[in-house]
């Protein structure tokens, strides 16, 4: 079963993915700051990390560049509801995978969820 950690300060985006990646079959951790986000990541293997951009303290986009500084680390969606330019160039050069837009359906989390965990047919 892959581990998918959801690190968000909006508990209704958090119970959302945490809804949908579990009826996946997915097991789902989930934190509300970088600091809880990890603790976990230091103690769970994690397959996908899903970031908000915007978090209190540290950004999603700082601990994305430390979880790229680890090979085996686990793929990164960085999540925001802002879409600029500045924001999607800024994820990405941290090491984002890939970069996601809120507000989101179903159906393109689960595409971009099934891609980076290789598998799509």
């Amino acid at each position: 079963m892959k581990t998918i950690l959801v690190v968000d300060d909006q508990p209704e985006v958090v119970g959302l993915l945490r809804d949908m990646l579990s009826i996946e079959g997915y097991r789902v951790l989930s934190a509300d700051s970088t600091e809880p986000a990890r603790e976990l990541l230091a103690t769970e293997k994690v397959d996908l990390a899903i970031l908000d951009v915007d978090l209190p303290g540290e950004s999603g986009h700082e601990l994305c560049a430390f979880i790229k500084r680890f090979p085996e680390g686990p793929k990164v969606v960085m999540l925001t509801g802002l879409e600029t330019e500045a924001h999607w160039k800024e994820g990405l050069q941290m090491g984002a995978d890939l970069y996601a837009v809120k507000p989101f359906g179903r159906d393109r989390i689960l595409m971009i969820v099934r891609e980076l965990l290789g598998e799509t047919d």
